[in-house]
């Protein structure tokens, strides 16, 4: 072992510093240089921190009944899309497990759009997919992965849709028409759907079954400014039958003359929301989605959508602002809390009671006369 002062131990000590400095100095570099938040030897990882303040009340006045938001028929509802969280994936609150991918940088936005839940605060959410201020601009939307529930290959009724979007650019991209939803169930395809806007305002909806096309367009347009706009189609195998139903009327339909162009990567059957399909560089919306919902073997009716369009929740016949908020707790205050009745409430003028010598045999009479004194309760 040399000794400390030994001129080769303190070189090698040397060289052992100015190392460890030089690769502390690179891993530096390489941090300040790259905008990745975490810089690692392995798999390079890229987070995002957003904080969203967003507040809801509700206010009770217990003047009304409150109904569960569940739909009838749940058994029929296979997706079930709600605008009002970010992260990797969107759950599926239809309880069928259909959990749909976020691509790109979409961001959380307030909306002013009142479905009847809340008093206060915000009434609404959606994701914003496509703003022009993103560094993801023509890259968001959801992608739904492929499942017998959502396909139209396996359809012996048919099915519909439900969509509560806002739109925010309409113009062809790339050649396309922005989409708002598309789905093909094999490579050919034989089966397809897919719902689109044209640069004109107008809804085209397209089903494709077993190498059978069906397309019309609205002949009412929706026009700028646009507002939040609740779609519904639906497709009826027996007979080929389609409808688009907006804001809950009934639209006429034409044949759509145009040209029908599917995804271009073919061999991939998700589905997608606001874009074209997998390996399309076209068809991106720029807009903000509310709600999507997925009904399989389940045709709905034109009272169901006009029950959708007056609740704004629900196909069930709620009236607007009757639909019960889960997960959701309050608290009473104010003086009397802790009492339960007034000083009349339990006296002998509101029950049948046993009055003196009545034998208490008597199936009606329940109480003796003296039963309810407010000596009894706190009152």
């Amino acid at each position: 072992m040399p000794a400390s002062g030994d001129p080769m131990l303190q070189l090698v000590v040397t060289l052992m510093k100015r190392q460890a400095k030089f690769l502390t100095q690179q891993q530096l570099d390489l941090i300040d240089s790259d905008a990745e938040d975490i810089f690692t030897n392995g798999q390079d990882m890229e987070t995002a921190l957003k904080y969203h303040t967003i507040q809801h009340e509700q206010k009770f006045a217990y003047d009304k009944k409150f109904y569960p938001t569940f739909e009838p028929d749940g058994h029929y509802l296979t997706l079930h899309l709600k605008g009002r969280s970010l992260g990797n994936t969107l759950r599926d609150w239809s309880g069928f497990n259909n959990t749909a991918e976020i691509h790109g940088d979409p961001t959380i936005v307030e909306s002013t759009f009142d479905p009847g839940t809340y008093t206060y605060g915000t009434k609404s959410t959606a994701i914003r997919f496509n703003r022009t201020t993103s560094d993801f601009e023509n890259e968001e939307y959801l992608q739904v992965p492929d499942a017998a529930n959502i396909r139209i290959s396996s359809l012996s009724t048919g099915f519909s849709m439900f969509f509560r979007f806002q739109l925010y650019n309409i113009e062809e991209q790339n050649g396309r028409a922005r989409t708002i939803f598309q789905k093909i169930d094999d490579a050919t395809p034989n089966n397809a759907t897919m719902l689109q806007v044209k640069d004109d305002g107008r809804l085209v909806f397209v089903v494709k079954d077993g190498g059978v096309t069906t397309a019309k367009e609205t002949g009412t347009a929706l026009t700028p400014p646009f507002s939040v706009y609740d779609v519904f189609v639906t497709y009826t195998v027996s007979g080929s039958v389609l409808h688009v139903y907006v804001n809950g009327i009934d639209q006429t339909l034409t044949n759509f003359a145009g040209s029908i162009n599917w995804q271009d990567d073919t061999t991939n059957f998700d589905m997608y929301i606001f874009q074209r399909g997998a390996g399309s560089e076209a068809g991106f919306t720029n807009g903000d989605m509310f709600v999507v919902k997925r009904y399989q073997e389940m045709i709905v009716s034109q009272a169901q959508v006009t029950n959708h369009w007056n609740n704004s929740i629900t196909i069930s016949p709620h009236e607007y602002g009757t639909s019960m908020i889960t997960n959701y707790w309050a608290t009473f205050g104010g003086a009397g809390a802790l009492c339960s009745f007034s000083s009349t409430s339990f006296t002998s003028e509101s029950f049948t009671v046993c009055g003196p010598g009545s034998p208490p045999v008597v199936a009606f009479q329940a109480f003796e006369d003296d039963s309810f004194e407010s000596d009894s309760f706190e009152v």
